[in-house]
């Protein structure tokens, strides 16, 4: 590449997806622009600042499975910064009890409150399916997956496990990042989460997660408050990308385009450009809305930082809460606390238009039923609404990422330079949001390279 002009590339969306795919393909020489339409870099991962707090809707917690996102932080020299993850203490509540118990062990999700001895002996089973799968839940290629395709996390959890196991385990584990309910979602999910996380630690972030997008964003050419408005075909059988502001309005011509925004997004944009079969993919995707309350708290209520499962059918508002106390110089001053609550995804589709009042209200007094004796603590606190939080992989989702794989390789082939990328082709998470992006990045260089 170095003998010749450089391959230029227009990714639209500056959140990880399109930061990742951007970083990755810069690295390898090629010149890359990004448009976002917001004024700042991350998409859902963005943070704001408030009283000496950083508060962000996707929250700070990580896992040391999530290999793309810690080596991309090593990578931009956020490491000293950002690293190690604070260790996190789960706690699982159900009907008034609460216990601490590392649940990546079977003995550990035998304590889990309301988990039936009987039902728990049935998790022997679990790392014999593992293993049978195999290769078809590798975490890199979510295509691979499509025969397991077949029956719902509900389904999977009640016939293999029992009742008890999948009300306050399987669910809790899944949803607590992906929302959703355990009877719409794949169980594919389950598996493959279960494979990244059965060895790996919870932990959170020293600083605000929205580090990681202003230092890749800071690396490269981004171009803020420009709107991305219709892919279409060059004569020459190159595309074209129309972007503009309220004031003005512009076609580049770049050797290829990636489009790192929602499914639905990338299927307007790219209308005209797109087959069939991508276009009923991408209209498929749904998207789960997400409500969140983050209360900065006078106290830490406990030294180590704890996350709280709950269980759907104890009919709390609230998926989990992340208690974290403060440190110097971290995202929570020293001395005080902060509790992030998420909300359930029906809870948040149901109430997603409610006022703030309300919402925080009911959240603030499901908080109160969890950790007796918070409200006397709060500081303030800071409603969160995120429209489109995270991709549903219900079942059948993992079959339609499989077709559009084989849609996009064959296109690849006959020449096309259009790729879009995002959580929802291969996890819904913000390690999934990377992953993505580098594997698009991967394409790109591939097909540069013939």
């Amino acid at each position: 590449m170095s003998n010749q002009p450089r391959p230029t590339v227009a990714v639209v969306g500056a959140g990880l997806a399109g930061l990742g795919t951007a970083w990755r393909l810069s690295k390898q020489g090629f010149a890359v622009a990004v448009f976002e339409r917001a004024r700042g870099p991350g998409g859902r991962a963005r943070s704001e600042k408030l009283d000496g707090f950083t508060l962000e809707a996707a929250g700070p917690l990580l896992s040391t499975g999530d290999r793309k996102l810690l080596t991309w932080i090593d990578e931009m020299g956020l490491r000293d910064e950002l690293l190690p993850l604070r260790p996190v203490v789960t706690t699982h509540w159900s009907g008034g009890r609460t216990a601490s118990v590392d649940s990546r062990g079977l003995l550990g999700i035998a304590r889990i409150p309301g988990v039936r001895p009987l039902d728990a002996l049935r998790l022997v089973r679990l790392p014999r399916l593992a293993a049978r799968y195999g290769d078809r839940i590798d975490l890199g290629a979510p295509e691979r997956a499509a025969d397991l395709d077949d029956r719902s996390i509900g389904d999977f959890g009640r016939l293999y496990f029992g009742r008890s196991v999948l009300a306050h385990w399987i669910e809790p584990f899944v949803t607590g990042e992906s929302l959703g309910e355990a009877d719409e979602l794949s169980r594919v999910l389950f598996l493959r989460r279960h494979r990244a996380r059965a060895r790996e630690r919870l932990g959170v972030l020293r600083a605000a997660l929205g580090e990681i997008a202003v230092a890749a964003a800071a690396g490269l050419t981004v171009r803020y408050g420009i709107e991305a408005r219709r892919v279409a075909w060059r004569p020459d059988g190159g595309l074209s990308l129309t972007v503009g502001s309220r004031s003005a309005e512009q076609v580049v011509e770049p050797d290829a385009v990636v489009l790192a925004t929602s499914a639905a997004d990338a299927a307007r944009l790219a209308a005209p450009a797109l087959v069939t079969a991508e276009r009923d993919a991408l209209e498929a995707v749904r998207y789960q809305p997400a409500v969140s309350l983050a209360v900065a708290l006078r106290r830490p209520f406990y030294p180590h930082t704890q996350q709280i499962q709950l269980a759907h059918v104890d009919g709390s508002p609230v998926e989990n809460v992340l208690l974290e106390p403060g440190m110097p110089g971290g995202r929570v001053p020293d001395g005080r606390g902060l509790a992030l609550l998420r909300a359930t995804g029906p809870w948040s589709e149901a109430n997603f238009d409610a006022p703030d009042d309300s919402l925080s209200t009911e959240l603030m007094g499901a908080l109160e039923r969890i950790v007796p004796r918070a409200r006397s603590a709060v500081l303030f606190t800071k409603l969160f609404r995120v429209e489109r939080f995270m991709p549903l992989f219900g079942v059948g989702h993992y079959r339609q990422i499989a077709r559009f794989e084989a849609v996009e390789q064959s296109l690849r082939r006959e020449g096309r330079r259009l790729y879009l990328t995002g959580d929802y082709r291969m996890d819904p998470s913000l390690e999934g949001a990377v992953h993505s992006g580098w594997r698009t990045a991967t394409k790109v260089i591939a097909d540069f390279a013939r």
